[in-house]
């Protein structure tokens, strides 16, 4: 579903800057703008709401074990010695932990989150096609410039999926699913 909408959203490569020949050059490089704009805001939204989704399970998931952890690490890592689940061992530790920062600098902007997921994964912040600019006036927060991409989003999926998965006590449980 989240591909399926992403895919719905017009995007375009590398963006023209430069004064433009016709207004209808200059219209279409602004409309170019804001569709790409548009589309990593709503990639930044679907990542925003899958972490939100898998934090509640897990939090619920949790207390139904018995596990009274408080906060993201002791939670994720509580319910991980529960399942006997090695999370770096299966890969997805990473994954699991960029999607809560992710998460928690689309929420919260400029901080500690941001500053922690910057030095964590600065390719969030790579632009080298320079197909986004930030549309809104002024200085432009450091978080304002996270680009989330289809294939972060995938990486998400995967190993919230992977997780439930071993988790997962009946048989033919999804443990690995395609990329």
């Amino acid at each position: 579903m989240i591909l399926g909408a992403l895919d719905q959203l017009p995007t375009h490569g590398t963006l023209l800057v430069g004064e433009a020949s016709t207004m209808n050059e200059f219209l279409d490089r602004c409309a170019a703008q804001v569709d790409n704009y548009t589309a990593n805001e709503a990639a930044k939204a679907f990542a925003l709401t899958f972490d939100g989704m898998f934090e509640r399970q897990l939090s619920r998931w949790a207390s139904g074990h018995g596990v009274t952890a408080k906060g993201w690490e002791k939670l994720l890592k509580g319910c991980a010695q529960i399942a006997s689940l090695d999370l770096a061992a299966m890969a997805i530790d990473d994954d699991l932990n960029e999607l809560h920062l992710v998460a928690n600098v689309v929420r919260h902007g400029d901080g500690r989150s941001c500053d922690e997921l910057k030095a964590h994964a600065p390719r969030l912040w790579d632009n080298p096609s320079l197909d986004y600019y930030d549309l809104a006036p002024g200085p432009v927060p450091v978080s304002d410039e996270l680009r989330i991409r289809l294939d972060d989003l995938r990486r998400y999926a995967r190993a919230v999926t992977r997780f439930w998965g071993h988790v997962d006590p009946l048989p033919n449980a999804v443990l690995d699913p395609p990329y």
